[in-house]
């Protein structure tokens, strides 16, 4: 049986990798949805080329220095809440939200560059073999994880709530870092390992939605 698709925006900041293999599942039916917008807060993000190519429509909203971050938020709403989208998926968008955003009725989920512990309030995680390594949060997890010397790194999919990295996770997945592997190289070879943790974990929460 065919699910229905979900209207989505998603938000991006950068080369949009995460968001070709969205496009791309999209259209091979592996991802039930309907891509309703993309935004970036970086007018010249390669992830806007990738969209339009796909004609999927676009905006730009960047943030000044001087802005009401509410007020941003609440700009960044309408504008979701226009496209219709249902669901939001942060895919590299670097921006911690206020909560006039957060408030709104669709459900935003977030891709984060690390392996996440099941429960939020945890400040350590335990991967598959055993390991324990730190939880880490925050916008250079990964290159805070190669610099504390972490064995183990990896991707999550979480929901957003207000506080930044704590939301209920969705899916997960572990890696670990090769002998004198820099930041780009882990990053590459994580790229792989993200693209099957935003479809699983979209999926998951696709399936413990209430039928509309």
């Amino acid at each position: 049986m065919l699910l229905a698709r979900v209207p989505t925006a998603v938000f991006v900041s950068g080369s949009g990798t995460n968001l070709q293999a969205v496009i791309d599942a999209v259209r091979v039916q592996t991802l039930p949805l309907d891509l309703r917008l993309v935004i970036s807060n970086k007018p010249h993000a390669l992830a806007l080329q990738r969209a339009r190519t796909a004609g999927v429509p676009t905006a730009v909203f960047e943030f000044a220095r001087n802005q009401d971050r509410m007020d941003y938020a609440v700009a960044l709403a309408d504008s979701v809440e226009n496209s219709g989208a249902r669901l939001v998926l942060l895919l590299g968008w670097m921006h911690v939200f206020a909560r006039a955003f957060l408030e709104r009725d669709f459900t935003v989920l977030n891709l984060h560059p690390a392996y996440l512990p099941e429960d939020p309030t945890a400040d350590s995680v335990a991967f598959p073999d055993g390991r324990i390594t730190p939880a880490f949060r925050g916008p250079h997890a990964l290159h805070d994880a190669i610099a504390a010397g972490a064995p183990l790194v990896g991707a999550s999919l979480i929901a957003i709530t207000s506080e930044v990295d704590r939301g209920p996770l969705l899916a997960r997945k572990a890696m670990e870092l090769r002998r004198n592997e820099d930041e780009a190289a882990a990053l590459e070879r994580l790229h792989a390992l993200e693209q099957e943790v935003v479809r699983e974990g979209v999926l998951r929460w696709i399936a413990e939605q209430p039928q509309r």
